[in-house]
């Protein structure tokens, strides 16, 4: 359905991508293929984008900072997170109650998508996993939950909220409190339904102290420089 939107539309900046790299690490990395066969029914993120979490998690180990994911649905990529980053809190915000913001430039969402989920199912997860690291925020950040740590300092930050305003509103306030060497991922990049977060990714080019990496798999990467 979508091939035949992109060839008919001018101008369109959206086509079928078949890279040609075939690089598949994930496939031998039994740490973790053990975290990620467990929590892989968690989550609607594929296995590349979950890969890319796990090794850029680790990369950023030595950044000062706890952990930031907005957009935990049941807490499948939260609890890789965590599992990779034990000495780090990892915060888990979420409504748990659908996706919020949605606006005109979210042509694929209206608002309460993904509410099929709980503070109980990301908990059994973590608790399958043995994570004792994760805090969970339950409310729309940052609006009712940002003040319960505003005063922390972060060194990776997961961006998985589908909508323009919600990625740009955690966004903005994740950055003052992002060390150098820090890391935000937002999920859902270059996604034909979620054209809002391309949007926001696509402003931070060219700003100052930021590198911005667009990555085929779905992920929009800016590292703090």
């Amino acid at each position: 359905m979508f091939r035949v939107k992109f060839q008919t539309h001018e101008n369109c900046e959206y086509s079928t991508i078949t890279p040609y790299a075939s690089y598949s690490p994930w496939l031998n990395d039994t740490n973790f293929q053990s975290v990620y066969q467990i929590v892989k029914a968690n989550t609607l993120v594929d296995v590349y984008r979950c890969y890319e979490l796990w090794q850029t998690v680790a990369q950023s180990q030595h950044v000062e900072g706890d952990i930031l994911e907005v957009g935990v649905w049941r807490g499948g990529t939260g609890c890789l997170i965590a599992k990779q980053a034990p000495n780090k809190t990892v915060y888990l915000c979420d409504t748990f109650e659908g996706v919020v913001k949605a606006g005109e430039n979210d042509s694929g969402y209206t608002g309460g998508e993904h509410a099929d989920t709980s503070q109980n199912i990301v908990n059994k997860l973590a608790d399958t996993l043995n994570v004792k690291n994760i805090s969970i925020l339950k409310g729309i950040f940052p609006e009712e939950t940002g003040h319960k740590i505003k005063s922390k300092k972060f060194s990776f930050c997961h961006i998985d909220v589908d909508t323009y305003q919600s990625a740009r509103d955690t966004f903005d306030w994740v950055w003052p409190k992002l060390s150098t060497g820090g890391i935000v991922i937002f999920d859902d990049y270059g996604f034909y339904n979620c054209a809002g977060v391309t949007k926001i990714v696509n402003e931070e080019r060219g700003k100052p102290n930021r590198i911005v990496l667009h990555n085929l798999n779905g992920h929009g990467i800016i590292i703090k420089i």
